[in-house]
């Protein structure tokens, strides 16, 4: 009976092959779906990291603008970098003596938002990113240059927190005029002008403290342009 066998081999065969197609196709669309997943995790962090460039973004303008107005008001009372002592124009940053004494006595704290950041490396979903470029500036940004500026506030604190106990020590008349509410700003400005000139110790702990301040400008300036470097590769990818 060759007939009927070459019947039933061929019935089998074609079943054979319709399973191997299903199970292909099966396959092939389950692989379509786990691409658009991906790509949709994709786009999905990436937008979210621009978001967050932008955050960082106006932080930074924030701080820079901040710590240059600082460093403007020390270098006048120091006479230093072509500032001169004017208190017209000290009146001009600042009307104010809590403001002066907290760039003396205080440092500002650098805290970029970063959450996005670590909620994508936390999570895992920076392997979703396709492009080693921007992973290497993430680095960058977020360990290399964030390390730079926080170290320098950090030395900044350090600074800070001994020269809190000298002024205090060496020079309580400018402690108590910055708290007394009767004292103008105009007068305390000639005040702390004169104990820094007359007191070479105060004078040159300040010009430490200008020297920092100028190191973290520095470092601020080139964390904002990695954080351009970053945010110019991503509308890239994001076209």
């Amino acid at each position: 009976m060759p007939f009927p066998k070459k019947k039933y081999i061929i019935k089998y065969l074609f079943e054979f092959i319709v399973i191997v197609v299903g199970i292909s196709v099966s396959f092939w669309l389950n692989e379509i779906s786990i691409d658009n997943q991906n790509e949709d995790e994709r786009i999905k962090v990436l937008n979210s990291l621009k978001m967050e460039v932008n955050e960082i973004r106006n932080y930074c303008d924030e701080r820079l603008n901040r710590w240059s107005s600082d460093r403007q008001i020390l270098r006048m009372f120091l006479d230093a970098d072509g500032m001169r002592f004017n208190v017209d124009s000290l009146l001009k940053l600042t009307t104010s003596k809590n403001s002066i004494e907290f760039n003396l006595i205080y440092f500002r704290v650098f805290d970029p938002p970063m959450n996005r950041y670590y909620s994508v490396i936390n999570a895992g979903t920076l392997k979703f990113v396709k492009s080693d470029k921007i992973k290497e500036i993430l680095s960058r940004l977020h360990n290399t240059y964030f390390s730079y500026v926080k170290t320098t506030v950090e030395y900044e604190k350090l600074l800070k927190e001994d020269f809190v106990s000298f002024l205090a020590t060496n020079h309580p008349d400018i402690i108590i005029a910055g708290a007394d509410n009767k004292v103008s700003t105009e007068k305390y400005c000639n005040l702390l002008y004169n104990s820094i000139n007359n007191d070479k110790k105060l004078k040159s702990n300040l010009i430490v403290l200008n020297d920092y301040l100028g190191t973290k400008l520095t470092f601020i300036r080139l964390y904002i342009n990695i954080i351009d470097e970053l945010e110019y590769e991503l509308n890239n990818v994001l076209k």
